[in-house]
């Protein structure tokens, strides 16, 4: 095996580098590659808040109310569809009915334990 031969680190500044430093092409550069783009910075904004004094079970009940109405949504949708569209609507209607079912289990779970 041959030995690896440490390479002294250069320590003067290149004046090349130090010029690009502070001009405005290589901050657009650094804002392009590593600042988040509009879009991606309003996904991290939430429009919908849920009061904090909303207790466990009636966050349940309005979970389910709301996937209750995805589903009437989705099968209204579905049944003017054909092909992959409807295919794909299908399938979301059963995560759909899945969570829901899912939710209205845990609600149930609760009241028979505060019983």
């Amino acid at each position: 095996m041959t030995p690896i031969t440490k390479i002294a680190l250069k320590t003067e500044p290149d004046n090349e580098l130090e010029s690009l430093r502070d001009s405005a092409a290589t901050q657009r550069a650094l804002d392009y590659y590593l600042k988040p783009s509009v879009s991606q910075q309003g996904l991290e904004k939430k429009m919908f808040l849920v009061s904090e004094d909303v207790s466990q079970e009636e966050a349940l009940v309005h979970a389910s109310d709301y996937l209750r109405c995805a589903i009437a949504s989705a099968q209204g949708a579905a049944e003017h569809q054909q092909g992959s569209q409807r295919d794909l609507l299908m399938s979301i209607l059963f995560f759909m009915e899945s969570s829901k079912q899912l939710v209205d289990r845990a609600i149930d779970v609760q009241q028979l334990s505060a019983r």
